[in-house]
């Protein structure tokens, strides 16, 4: 069984929000370089880390929820109430492991950048767990026949650029393991 976030995002609504990425800009529009060849959906292993914190700014102290993608080290704040379900998905191996201190220490320089008064921040790991991300992966292939990747977030609809990387790297791994 694995933790997971649902996507909202249908194949047809990605397809066209990634067609809408590519034609942007005024000078695509003219060249269009890249076209669409194919899209699939996937999951994208990430560790999360429950937390509590108290700074001055906060003397009652918060629970919170950080996910840290391993490959790229990017950080997101999850809402605490986020529905996560457990269940069957196409799991990806984690290519490698994010620490609780690691986690502490993104958090406190989270709570860094936004206190006045930086001497009481205090960060309290709670709990780590793998989560999977939904994402929608579109194969893109230009005039000279280079293939590509466009990465869009399958929680929100956004393309997701700094997520390349990652993908390339799970889809590298994946096709050299079979």
């Amino acid at each position: 069984m694995s933790n997971y976030l649902k996507g909202s995002i249908e194949e047809q609504e990605a397809t066209s929000l990634m067609n809408q990425h590519l034609q942007s800009s005024w000078w695509k529009r003219i060249a269009s370089s890249k076209t669409l060849v194919s899209i699939e959906f996937t999951y994208i292993p990430v560790w999360s880390f429950s937390y509590q914190a108290s700074s001055h700014a906060v003397s009652e102290g918060m629970e919170g929820k950080i996910t840290i993608e391993p490959v790229s080290q990017m950080s997101a704040i999850l809402p605490v109430e986020c529905d996560v379900h457990q269940g069957e998905v196409s799991q990806r191996p984690v290519l490698h492991d994010v620490s609780m201190e690691e986690a502490q220490k993104v958090i406190y320089w989270e709570m860094f950048a936004k206190e006045k008064r930086r001497e009481k921040i205090n960060v309290q790991m709670l709990d780590k767990q793998l989560l999977y991300l939904p994402y929608w992966v579109g194969y893109t292939k230009d005039k000279s026949g280079v293939f590509d990747v466009v990465v869009l977030d399958a929680l929100n609809g956004k393309i997701d650029i700094p997520m390349k990387e990652t993908v390339m790297q799970y889809v590298w791994k994946e096709a050299h393991s079979v």
